[in-house]
Order: structure tokens, then C-alpha cells, then sequence
């Protein structure tokens, strides 16, 4: 008997025609290639138990379970809209026992999910694969995307790899359950996978803080990066890379697209909250304040402002709001810099404090932005070589380049 999460009956397939046509309508699916590998490959076959956050996002999480038949139905609603499924918390795979046993259960991160359907989509597109194409997918999770790929390209021109061994074996389950065969292994996606190279296109869908110089090794002339960069800013950076193997580089624009891959597990650092927690009210106070003429909220409120201080700087924001005392907007440094400014009838009023002089530098970044014109998010590009990583204005070539910042 077949099992129950196994099943692709005329509910599923109803469910995954009426995803396809929201994906078509919204822009996300275009090509018939790409829209045909979504309506075939059943993405309920690599959730079958999945994690439900809580309507106020407070960190718990109710198991709803694919496996059991009276779950079905609510399951599959959820598994079919354009949505994450959480497969993973807190790197813990008992968690799903003791979600089970209690009814939910609290967990500080989700380590493993099947990504929005949508993003997979827009990046599969931009991506645009042809026949021929040989292809290495950077975190595996549950496969969903691999199966897409190797339904397109098929089995043996995929590759794909994650850090976790266990989420490619789990995933090496859903994937030969749902009939297709890539190749799998578990490592740091840092260093790529050069045995089954070379690729002509790279896709990762974990976010890393900078392009690892091995890609550029692995995929071919003319091949084609897209990768999420993590930034403390935020910003949802994604960016599409041609490869020039003359040169040993690869360079092209960042998208209109956003994409907020969880940060690999090679690179971990501390919160903004974590940050904010160690400094005390007599630091605070010892800081001298002075008057500014930008409100921090001017600057981080525009999202291709905050976009581009996002590339070129490690800063890190919170705002802590207060019942009776103005709102103060923060912003943090691993170092122990820090600087915060509070809105008033009387204007701006800035204190900082530390080995840098993080206000000052934001608003350095923010004029820069301004004297190229404010330009939007795909204005600016990405150039990448084994040596260094920079960010440019309109083309490569223009003189106006910054240092892509680096790793917090």
C-alpha cells in the first residue's frame, strides 16, 4: 500500500494546476518548460511533516503531519499555497517527536524549508536553462528544487549538495520516491563540488556573506551564478553573475528580485539583539549627544537606500520602542561600535560610541547613494575575482566601484 503522503490523487493535482496558474498570474512562471516541471513534480512528496509558525511569529510551531490520513486535506492546503514549508528547527530532528507529543513546540531558528514557490520560480527563470545544461544547486534541503531541475535537465546533469548529511539523505528518499536520480553529497557549499563540474550554471539557496572564489573555478565561460548574499542590513540581495574565464572573473546586476535564504552554517554571528543587549544605560549616557540633520528612519526606510548601505557596510538595526519615551533606532557592529538617534520635536539627536562611528558612516554611504542619483537595486552590480569583490554603478567598467563589505 502506498503511503499516505506518497498519494498524488485529483485533490494534489487540483491543488498544484491552481499554484502553477497563481504563479503564472503573478509573473513568476513563463516559460512552458518551467511551468510543465511544476504542474509534474508533486512538492508534497518532499514535505510529508511540516512545521506551522504561530499566527504572532513568537517562535512556536505546531506539527501538521502529511502521514496521517486525517491530516491530509489541511496539510496539502498548505503544502499547495505560495508559502515556505518548514521541515527543520534548530537543526534538531527530533524536534517533530516532541512537537508531536506536546502539540508544539518553541524553537529560536528554522534550519531546513522548502522554499516559496515563487522565488523558486523567478530564480529557475532567470536562471533559463537549455538543453545541455549541467547544473550545481547549493543546499539541497528537502530536493523539491533538485527534482524540479533534473525533471527539466534531467537526473544525471544536477548536482546537489548541503552541509547537513542528513537532509541529503532524507532528501535522496523524496527524490528517488518521486523518480528522480541527481547527484547528491553533503559538504560546504563554500567550496562547491568540482567532481561533478564543470557547470554551466550555479544556483544557491542558501545565503552566503560574499561570492566564494571556488565557484568561479567550477563553472564554465559563459556560465551563470545566481546566489543570495546575507547581509546584516537585510535587503533580500540576489544577484546574477556571468562568468568571464579569461579573465578568471564574473561580474553582472543584482535583480529586482528579493530572495532571504537562511545564512549557510559556516557563518554564524550574533543578533542585533545580542549586540544591543551588552551595552548598559551608563554607556549610553557617557556617549556625547549631538544634533543631526537626517533621521536614521530617512535613510533605512527607503529600500534602495538601505540596499546599497546593505552591500558596503556590516551594519546591523534594531529599533526599541518605549510607551513613554521617544523611539530609538539603533545600529550595531560585531566590534562593539554602536550608535542610536531619537526623533523629536526639537530634531535628531545622536549618541555613538566605540572603535567606529557607525551614525557617520551611514550617513558617508547615504550621500554616496545620493550623488549617484539614487539608483535603484538592479542599477548596481556585482564584479567578483579571487581577490576581491566590488560594487559598481551601471557597468563594470564605470569608475564609481566600492568594496563589497566584508563578513560581519
Amino acid at each position: 500500500m502506498v503511503e499516505a503522503h506518497l498519494v498524488d490523487d485529483d485533490r494534489s493535482q487540483r491543488l498544484r494546476q491552481q499554484l502553477v496558474r497563481h504563479l503564472v498570474d503573478i509573473g513568476a512562471l513563463a516559460s512552458p518548460e518551467w511551468q510543465r516541471a511544476f504542474t509534474e513534480v508533486a512538492r508534497h512528496v518532499f514535505v510529508p511533516r511540516v512545521f506551522v509558525p504561530s499566527a504572532d511569529n513568537n517562535g512556536t510551531y505546531t506539527p501538521l503531519d502529511g502521514t496521517d490520513p486525517h491530516q491530509r486535506h489541511a496539510w496539502l492546503e498548505h503544502v499547495y499555497t505560495d508559502d515556505i514549508c518548514i521541515t527543520q528547527l534548530d537543526g534538531d530532528d527530533t524536534a517533530w517527536q516532541t512537537a508531536l507529543r506536546q502539540g508544539s513546540v518553541t524553537a529560536a531558528k528554522m534550519t531546513c524549508t522548502s522554499s516559496q514557490p515563487a522565488l523558486m520560480a523567478s530564480m529557475l527563470e532567470l536562471l533559463a536553462p537549455s538543453d545541455g545544461s549541467r547544473m550545481l544547486e547549493i543546499g539541497t534541503g528537502t530536493g523539491y528544487n533538485a527534482a524540479l531541475l533534473a525533471h527539466r535537465l534531467g537526473s544525471a546533469a544536477v548536482a546537489s549538495l548541503d552541509i547537513d548529511p542528513g537532509l541529503v539523505e532524507s532528501a535522496r528518499t523524496n527524490l528517488t520516491q518521486a523518480g528522480y536520480a541527481p547527484n547528491l553529497t553533503s559538504g560546504d557549499g563554500a567550496h562547491g563540488w568540482p567532481d561533478c563540474g564543470p557547470y554551466t550554471h550555479l544556483m544557491a539557496t542558501a545565503s552566503f556573506p560574499a561570492i566564494p572564489p571556488a565557484w568561479l573555478e567550477q563553472v564554465s565561460h559563459g556560465g551563470t551564478i545566481l546566489a543570495n548574499l546575507y547581509r546584516p542590513l537585510g535587503g533580500g540581495i540576489l544577484v546574477r553573475l556571468t562568468v568571464d574565464a579569461a579573465k578568471g572573473e564574473a561580474s553582472g546586476h543584482f535583480t529586482t528580485d528579493t530572495a532571504g535564504f537562511m545564512p549557510t552554517r559556516t557563518h554564524e554571528s550574533a543578533t542585533a539583539f545580542a549586540l544591543y543587549s551588552t551595552i548598559t544605560e551608563e554607556q549610553e549616557q557617557a556617549a556625547p549627544a549631538k544634533h543631526s540633520p537626517l533621521d536614521l528612519t530617512t535613510i533605512l526606510d527607503d529600500p534602495n537606500a538601505r540596499f546599497f548601505l546593505a552591500l558596503l557596510s556590516d551594519l546591523h538595526t534594531i529599533r526599541v520602542r518605549y510607551p513613554h519615551h521617544p523611539e530609538e533606532h539603533w545600529l550595531l557592529t560585531q566590534d562593539g561600535s554602536w550608535a542610536f538617534a531619537t526623533a523629536d520635536s526639537d530634531g535628531v539627536t545622536v549618541r555613538q560610541d566605540g572603535p567606529r562611528r557607525l551614525w557617520d558612516e551611514a550617513q558617508t554611504r547615504y550621500q554616496q547613494w545620493l550623488d549617484l542619483g539614487e539608483p535603484p537595486r538592479h542599477h548596481l552590480g556585482l564584479t567578483v575575482t579571487p581577490e576581491e569583490q566590488y560594487v559598481w554603478y551601471s557597468s563594470p567598467d564605470n569608475s564609481k566601484r566600492y568594496p563589497l563589505s566584508p563578513p560581519p
